[in-house]
């Protein structure tokens, strides 16, 4: 039995990706190469804490890695995972690949920064990948593997509330038109209202971190002009709910004040879950579900 992680890349994607994508692609560099990315590792945890097989795990450190090449928070990497044929080259995954969800993302990068084994793995992993950035004219990664794993819960984080509060927006404005009309700050329709517009994810973190605040402040005043309603039926929806608790885990309050948590949200905080970081992963030859 072969001891590589990774089965041959399945020959319809191997097809459609070297159709598109020349040789020097990263993704297919990476691909050709992934095998002896994880040569020596022992992808298991020493503490018992995650039960996923290995070429799961791979396939999240990659994954984590590529976001932060790519500066792509969680959906986003998703949908990169579920429709790009460079990136099911690069994990050697069939063209039908359904995907994983977003907060399958999420709980590995929270497992990561708390395992010290897990972080020298991926410095590992980045060392040895910087041999294929060279080749393919990619920059070399500048920052220790933690502060990678930092970075991209920093872009994931800020694109959850702002997705968060544009939808809420795009709710109340279907409901409730005419309250939302009363309580409207001027600048949410240039910040929240252009759907074809992105935040700018490649600012530096101090930008990111005070675009989180003011996003912060407005969702607490719209939660607030919301209380102030008295309206249960407004109240409850369910959008209004959802960010309640995305609010609370993000933000911190205190003396009237809204401050984003800049280090790590709540959730970081609490146990790891076992139930969602073992979550069902579509997988193909032996891999099934973890126990």
């Amino acid at each position: 039995m072969s001891s590589e992680i990774f089965p041959p890349v399945p020959t319809e994607t191997a097809r459609a990706a070297r159709s598109v994508f020349g040789r020097s692609n990263f993704y297919l560099a990476t691909g050709d190469q992934v095998n002896s990315l994880f040569s020596g590792i022992i992808l298991e945890d020493p503490h018992g804490r995650i039960h996923k097989p290995s070429r799961s795990q791979a396939m999240l450190y990659l994954i984590t890695i590529f976001q932060y090449v790519e500066t792509l928070p969680d959906n986003s990497a998703a949908d990169a995972l579920r429709l790009r044929t460079d990136w099911k080259y690069a994990l050697h995954l069939p063209l039908t690949y359904p995907g994983l969800s977003a907060s399958s993302f999420c709980e590995f990068r929270k497992w990561l920064l708390s395992d010290r084994t897990g972080e020298q793995t991926l410095q590992t992993i980045l060392t040895r990948l910087s041999e294929v950035m060279l080749v393919t004219g990619k920059p070399c990664f500048s920052l220790p593997s933690g502060d990678i794993v930092r970075k991209v819960c920093l872009l994931s984080r800020l694109a959850m509330v702002w997705d968060s509060i544009g939808e809420i927006l795009g709710v109340l404005a279907g409901k409730q038109p005419e309250w939302l009309r009363t309580v409207n700050l001027p600048h949410w329709y240039e910040r929240y209202g252009n759907h074809q517009k992105t935040i700018n994810l490649v600012a530096r973190d101090s930008e990111l971190e005070a675009l989180a605040q003011q996003i912060g402040a407005d969702g607490d005043y719209l939660l607030k002009a919301i209380s102030d309603a008295h309206d249960l039926a407004l109240a409850n929806l369910p959008e209004i709910l959802g960010m309640k608790q995305i609010w609370k885990d993000q933000y911190v309050l205190g003396e009237g004040k809204i401050s984003w948590r800049k280090d790590a949200c709540a959730y970081c905080s609490s146990p790891i879950h076992e139930k969602g970081f073992n979550e069902k992963i579509n997988r193909t030859g032996t891999e099934r579900r973890s126990a």
